[in-house]
This record gives structure tokens, sequence and C-alpha cells, in this order.
């Protein structure tokens, strides 16, 4: 399959600004460059001057994973550095930022497949409530550089032949792989308020589980979602007659479709 939602310009990126040599950043993964750019602006959209966090105890949690750049590298002739190692991993990538900002809460990379960036906020509230830590930045980046994977997901039937994805339809036939970064700036209420932040959104609650045993590897269990579901809104105290808009997995598969609406 030839179809996926690309980012453009993901090789830009200025170095010097976050005191790194050009020839270090070509054999950074643009995951990372990605991670530092959009950190960075998400802390000026919140009104944040990164010179003040310097010493907090401010998390960074990151859906992230290595993207197979370096070996992308490896095949145009690249020798291997001393910054090549640090390039592509993927725990680097917050901690590049932790490191920059002078952060001292968990910085983390959160790998968990299609989850990964909400599992990444879920445990940057979690850390939050338990005052671990004062303030937290938490998102997700990925990129679609390599082939292997897509190669792969196709051979698995999972890919939609018209690179549409047509969830909950009865013409279902995949989903359409896609690359993006999003990162949010996150505290507790009251210290919002106390400080005049816009606020965006509030998190009443959440909750993460697995599956555990069912069909296959890849397939999903409609009763632990149902509990996920129950746990997460009990946590935050809403009556489910209360909600409006629900933001699906929505796989646009035959097999994923039907078990999230049980779920649901």
């Amino acid at each position: 399959m030839r179809h996926a939602g690309v980012l453009e310009g993901i090789a830009r990126f200025d170095p010097l600004f976050f005191g790194i040599s050009p020839k270090e950043a070509e054999g950074m993964d643009p995951q990372q460059r990605l991670l530092m750019t959009h950190v960075w602006k998400a802390l000026e959209d919140a009104g944040c001057a990164p010179s003040r966090l310097a010493g907090s105890r401010t998390a960074l949690l990151v859906g992230t994973n290595a993207s197979g750049y370096i070996h992308l590298l490896q095949q145009a002739g690249q020798g291997i550095e001393g910054h090549s190692a640090t390039g592509a991993v993927a725990s680097v990538g917050p901690n590049r930022m932790s490191y920059l900002l002078d952060l001292h809460g968990p910085s983390e990379p959160i790998e968990t497949a299609c989850s990964s960036a909400l599992v990444a906020l879920h445990r940057a509230v979690e850390l939050l409530q338990s005052g671990q830590c004062e303030l937290a930045i938490a998102g997700g980046v990925n990129t679609l550089i390599a082939p292997e994977a897509h190669v792969s997901f196709n051979k698995a039937g999972m890919l939609s032949a018209d690179g549409r994805c047509k969830t909950f339809s009865a013409h279902a036939d995949g989903y359409v792989r896609g690359e993006g970064v999003g990162m949010l700036v996150l505290k507790p209420l009251s210290a919002a308020e106390r400080d005049g932040d816009r606020i965006h959104a509030l998190i009443r609650g959440s909750a993460e589980n697995h599956g555990g045993r069912a069909n296959s590897l890849t397939a999903p269990n409609p009763k632990a979602q149902a509990e996920l579901i129950a746990q997460a809104l009990e946590r935050a105290g809403i009556d489910p007659a209360r909600i409006g808009y629900i933001e699906a997995h929505g796989t646009g598969t035959a097999l994923g479709d039907p078990i999230e609406v049980q779920g649901l």
C-alpha cells in the first residue's frame, strides 16, 4: 500500500537553537527533532518561560519509538559516530529536553503501540495527582521513514486498500498509517487558576489496562475495554448519560470495529 498521512518538512530543525551541532543533528532520529521543537512550542503556547523550569519537578512523558532512522543512515553510507547511539535510542528524545531545560521530574519514552500518547498522558496525570511532579509535558510523536513495518502490516491485512479508513462502516477494510506530533502542558487545575493560565481542557479522570487473552495477539478484548471505560468514568465521577462525544480507536477493520462498539 502506498497510502499514508505524512507531515511536511520533518527534516526542518534548528539545531543551534537547542545547542546541538549540525553534524549531530543529522544523525538524530527526526522524531527526536520533532519532539524537541513541539515541546518548546507547547511551553510557548502555555505562556511558560522554559528558563523558569530549571531545577523544577517537571515531568516529560512522550509516546515514541525507534523509527529505523539509523538503518537508513547506514544504507546511505554514513559511518557510526560517537553520537550515533544517542541519535537513535528512543529514550534519548525526552531526555534531550529534560537535559536542555534542566528538568528534574521523570523523563520517559512510552511505547504501547496505538495507545502510546494516551498512556503518556495517563501517567502524567498520575504523577501530578500523587505529587511526584508539579508540571508535566505529555504527548506523542510518530514518523514513517522506514518501510518494514508498513510492509508487514499490509501483509497482515491491516491497511486499507484505497487509503481511506472507513470506521464503523460495513465497507471497512483497514486503517491508514499516519505521521504526527502533539504535546500538552499539564498542571493541577488549582495551580492553573492560581497562575491565571489559559486552560484548554480539564482531564477529569483516566485509566489504563490490557486486554489479556483475546482471539489473537493483536485482537482487542471487549470485556476488558468495557471494564476500562467503567473505571475511567468512576475515577472521573462522570455520569455516562452526560457524555456527548467519544473519540474511538476506530481502526476501520472488520475485526476491531465491532469489538470496540461492543465494549462501549
